[in-house]
């Protein structure tokens, strides 16, 4: 992984709740564009297709779609298993602040 300052959110002194916050949300940013995408796809696949190739090529969208809902559920999942995290880092931190250096 790059370790240059906002290579994926990780810059040098940042807590780590807040990095994993900041990629939490750029998860949920992907997740999101991939949706508008398949949202697009599906309305092109509603488009009137009267020739074979058109059928074939309604048929691939529909494919793409199915593995494109399936990423999407997968970036919802690792964000919310971010987010867990991100709240355990969190209240470790605070416990690390209260016992002192």
């Amino acid at each position: 992984m790059d370790s240059t300052p906002d290579a994926a959110g990780w810059e040098p002194g940042v807590a780590a709740s807040r990095q994993v916050v900041g990629l939490e949300a750029a998860l949920r940013r992907h997740a999101e564009q991939l949706q508008g995408i398949r949202r697009h796809a599906l309305s092109v696949s509603l488009l009137s297709w009267e020739s074979p190739a058109g059928a074939a090529f309604r048929v691939y969208l529909s494919e793409r779609c199915t593995e494109l809902s399936r990423t999407i559920d997968l970036l919802d999942s690792a964000a919310a298993d971010l987010h867990v995290y991100g709240a355990l880092l969190l209240e470790a931190e605070a416990l690390q602040g209260q016992a002192g250096p």
